[in-house]
C-alpha cells in the first residue's frame, strides 16, 4: 500500500498534457452506489477473489467476464513521462479484473502503473474534520555521500490535522522536485521541523472511516476478483484499507519500495496533490543491480528508507515514470514496481492491496531471520518477526471452496 511503517507503500498519472497545473477531474457526489458499505463488525471474508459481486448482487466468475474494449482513456504527460489514464463507467469499474486486463493490453507493464478517474457516482463528499493534534511521523534527513541518495527516517511525533486546509501547490512537477530537494538540503542531518505524515490509519469499518475523515463508502474497496479474499487470515493494511494524511506543509514523503507479497496496490486521493516516481517491474533487474540489492532478500528496500530524485535515477540508468495525482484519481501500482513520492501540502488518501488472478505467494520471501545489515540500513526485529508471521497468514486457504 501507499505507506508501510512510515515508508509510503503504495502506493501514478494525470490528465493529458505536460503542465504545471492539472485541474481536478471530479467534484464530490452523493449518489448511492451498488457497493458493499463497511460495517462495524466484520467476519473473515468468505467470498473467493476469483468471483466478484456484479451490479445487482449477482456473483460472476472473473475469469469468464468479457474483455472490455470501449473504456475511455488517454495518456498523461509529465515532462515526457506518458502514463495511461482510464475513465471507466460505473459498470466497467465494478469489473476491476476487466479494467486491469484492458490496461495491460495497452502496455502498462512497461510503466509499472496507470491512473483511473473514478466514476462520479462513487465520489462522495469528504466529511469535514475539525483540526486536531494527533500522533504522526516526523522526518529526519540524511544524505549518503558515497552514492548521493537520501536516507529518510521517520520519527514518532505529533501534528495538527484538519480537513479545512487550503493553499494547494499549483506549480509544475519539476518545480515541486526542486522544492523538495531544497527542503532536504536545508534539513540535512536533522529532523524537519513542520512536516508531518499520518500513516496506516485503519479504514475498514464505518466507524474507522468516520474517525479517519473519509467517506463511509470506499471507491476502491471491495473490488471484484481479489484473491486476498481466499487467504487464511486478515492482515491490516493488506486485506483492509488504510488512510494516509499529510499535514499542511510541503514535503511529506514515502520512500522507495515495492508492495508486500508482490501485490498490486490502489491509491485513491481525496484531497491535495501527490507526485509519484515509479520504476516499472520490467526494469527491476536494472534497478536492483544499481541500488545494491542483496541476493535472496525480497524486501531489501524496506531496510533502507531511501529516496532517489529523478536526476539520480537518470545517472544510474534506471527507467522510471513521473505521475501527478489530483483529487478523484486513483493510482494503480502493478506488482513488483518500485515507487516513491511526496505530498505538496495537505493530502488525505486511501490505499489498499489487490491480488489478481495470476497472483501466488510462492516467490515471496519475508525477512530472513538472520541477515547481515550494512550500517546505512535500519532493520527492526519486529519487522522480521512480522514478515515471517504475515507470510503464513497470506497463504491461500486450501479449505475454502473454489468457485
Amino acid at each position: 500500500m501507499d505507506d508501510d511503517d512510515g515508508v509510503d507503500g503504495g502506493r501514478r498519472v494525470g490528465g493529458g498534457e505536460c503542465r504545471g497545473e492539472q485541474p481536478s477531474v471530479f467534484g464530490p457526489a452523493s449518489v448511492t452506489v451498488p457497493a458493499v458499505a463497511p460495517v462495524d463488525a466484520l467476519s473473515l471474508p468468505g467470498v473467493s477473489s476469483a468471483r466478484g459481486l456484479a451490479v445487482g448482487g449477482e456473483v460472476e466468475d472473473a475469469a469468464t467476464s468479457p474483455r472490455l474494449t470501449d473504456v475511455e482513456y488517454g495518456f498523461d504527460d509529465v515532462d515526457g513521462h506518458r502514463v495511461l489514464h482510464l475513465r471507466p463507467t460505473l459498470d466497467q469499474w465494478l469489473d476491476f479484473p476487466a479494467v486491469l486486463a484492458f490496461a495491460r493490453d495497452l502496455g502498462v507493464e512497461r510503466d509499472g502503473c496507470f491512473k483511473v478517474s473514478i466514476p462520479d457516482s462513487l465520489l462522495e463528499a469528504v466529511p469535514e474534520k475539525p483540526a486536531k493534534r494527533v500522533s504522526a511521523n516526523a522526518y529526519k534527513i540524511r544524505q549518503i555521500k558515497k552514492t548521493t541518495f537520501w536516507q529518510v527516517s521517520t520519527v514518532p511525533s505529533d501534528g495538527e490535522f484538519g480537513s479545512s486546509v487550503s493553499g494547494d501547490f499549483s506549480e509544475s512537477v519539476a518545480q515541486a522536485l526542486k522544492n523538495l530537494k531544497r527542503l532536504f538540503r536545508t534539513n540535512k542531518d536533522r529532523q524537519m521541523r513542520s512536516v508531518r505524515y499520518r500513516v496506516d490509519v485503519p479504514a475498514w469499518t464505518a466507524t474507522q472511516r468516520r474517525d479517519a475523515g473519509v467517506p463511509e463508502r470506499s471507491p476502491i474497496h471491495p473490488l471484484k476478483g481479489d484473491k486476498l479474499e481466499r487467504t487464511k487470515g486478515i492482515i491490516p493494511g493488506i486485506h483492509t484499507p488504510y488512510v494516509y494524511e499529510s499535514g499542511p506543509y510541503f514535503g511529506a514523503t514515502f520512500q522507495i519500495h515495492a508492495e508486500d507479497f508482490r501485490l498490486a496496490s490502489l491509491n485513491h486521493l481525496y484531497k491535495g496533490r501527490k507526485i509519484w516516481i515509479v520504476v516499472p517491474a520490467t526494469a527491476v533487474d536494472v534497478a536492483e543491480a544499481a541500488l545494491g540489492r542483496e541476493k535472496g532478500c525480497s524486501q531489501f528496500m524496506r531496510h533502507r528508507a531511501e529516496f532517489f530524485f529523478p536526476d539520480k535515477l537518470d545517472k544510474l540508468g534506471i527507467p522510471y515514470r513521473l505521475v501527478d495525482q489530483r483529487p478523484g484519481e486513483t493510482i494503480v501500482i502493478l506488482p513488483d514496481a518500485y515507487h516513491e513520492g511526496f505530498s505538496t501540502g495537505y493530502t488525505i488518501a486511501e490505499a489498499r492491496n489487490y491480488a489478481d488472478e495470476g497472483w501466488n505467494t510462492d516467490s515471496y520471501q519475508p525477512y530472513p531471520k538472520k541477515r547481515p545489515f550494512t550500517p546505512d540500513e535500519q532493520p527492526r526485529e519486529e519487522q522480521t518477526e512480522r514478515g515471517q508471521r504475515d507470510a503464513k497468514r497470506i497463504k491461500p486457504d486450501e479449505t475454502s471452496q473454489s468457485p
